[in-house]
């Protein structure tokens, strides 16, 4: 009965930190992913400067969104990680390339 509650116990603790992870991503790698995708657009987007802004702000807010939607359904971590980073990193050596 003992090993059963430990056991519990740690699936409870194991639990909570992939949520408390999973949270941690969500908000940092989400916020950098678009960023990242805010400034591609801007500078990417055939239309006048200040209306290039404006919209990719604008998508920003939904982007966001959509990536923290992501985080929390994704089955693996090792999936969610190298999903976000490895856009976030693509996003950045392209507007490397643009400049």
């Amino acid at each position: 009965m003992a090993t059963n509650k430990k056991s519990s116990e740690e699936d409870l603790t194991r639990y909570r930190w992939e949520v408390f992870g999973r949270c941690l991503i969500a908000v940092v790698g989400g916020y950098a992913f678009t960023i990242a995708l805010r400034i591609f657009l801007t500078q990417a987007l055939p239309i006048a400067k200040s209306s290039a802004v404006m919209t990719a702000n604008l998508l920003s807010f939904a982007i966001y969104t959509i990536a923290i939607i992501w985080v929390f359904s994704v089955k693996a971590f090792r999936q969610l990680w190298w999903g976000l980073a490895g856009s976030t990193i693509f996003l950045v050596f392209v507007l490397l390339f643009l400049e």
